[in-house]
């Protein structure tokens, strides 16, 4: 799909290529920008997405995967990834029909790295996101703890991340093995590779989803992302693994809507106390 048809955007083409524009905003509402999990892809969103209401916008960053889908080199450094995806995001900003956008950006696993660094690029285009909710992700304060995956063979790579994250093999279309491969491994060298290096906090505030099946984390890995923002840091309680917007839809989905649109001193309503529940810390 392209951007400008999904968001009414006039940006030639070439110029957005790293970003899927699936909804656009009604009047006032937030912008939810995804950023997906290593070798992911605008498909990884789309439970999630089909869960938001109608009236938010969505876009979901598509970084190029070497295949026709998504042309060109994966990239395997996490500045110039961001630093390209803050300017198409600035440009979407200035040819929006509607005004002001109001992006909220949303990164789960290597993604929510990602969403932290593109949320510097915005800012040093004078143009900060209104908020940052990540998940699956230690703060990019902290050092890396565990040793690199991105040169792994192909199965012990597979077995590696279901061992750490819970990972059970994608499902490949034909042809696509070795393109998927590419991607993924260059997502974690990006990842593993990446050493923080802002000297400026960012000022939006920051949620951060604490998955309680998710054990590739622990609670002050979580707590710690409360020291990149000179904004308000909340840790959001959820039962769901790794994974949520494949395993919890629905539940993320409403969660997010929530977060966005609500005071961050106010406490979110539970969304299914079967499923997540939500407390500051």
């Amino acid at each position: 799909m392209s951007c400008a048809a999904g968001l009414g955007v006039r940006v030639p083409k070439p110029s957005i290529r790293w970003l899927a524009g699936l909804r656009q905003a009604a009047a006032g509402q937030p912008t939810f920008v995804f950023f997906p999990h290593a070798g992911g892809s605008p498909l990884s969103v789309g439970r999630l997405a089909a869960a938001l209401p109608d009236s938010v916008g969505i876009v979901a960053v598509q970084l190029p995967r070497g295949d026709e889908r998504a042309p060109g080199e994966p990239p395997h450094r996490i500045a110039a990834a961001a630093d390209r995806l803050a300017q198409e995001l600035a440009d979407f900003h200035s040819h929006d029909a509607r005004g002001s956008m109001h992006m909220v950006l949303v990164g789960n696993s290597y993604g929510a790295l990602l969403a932290y660094e593109t949320a510097h690029g915005l800012a040093r285009r004078a143009l900060p996101a209104r908020r940052l909710i990540v998940s699956g992700f230690r703060a990019p304060v902290l050092a890396p703890s565990e040793a690199p995956l991105h040169l792994l063979p192909p199965a012990q790579l597979r077995a590696e991340l279901a061992a750490r994250f819970g990972m059970a093999p994608a499902e490949i279309p034909a042809g696509q093995a070795e393109y998927a491969d590419a991607a993924l491994r260059a997502d974690l060298e990006a990842c593993e590779t990446y050493r923080h290096t802002q000297a400026k906090p960012l000022s939006a505030p920051i949620d951060v989803l604490r998955m309680a099946d998710d054990f590739s984390l622990s609670a002050s890995d979580l707590q710690a992302w409360q020291t990149v923002t000179a904004g308000p840091t909340r840790v959001v309680h959820c039962a769901a693994g790794h994974f949520p917007w494949a395993t919890h839809p629905r539940e993320v989905a409403s969660l997010l809507t929530q977060l966005a649109a609500g005071s961050h001193r106010e406490q979110p309503a539970c969304v299914s106390p079967a499923t997540i529940t939500t407390h500051s810390e």
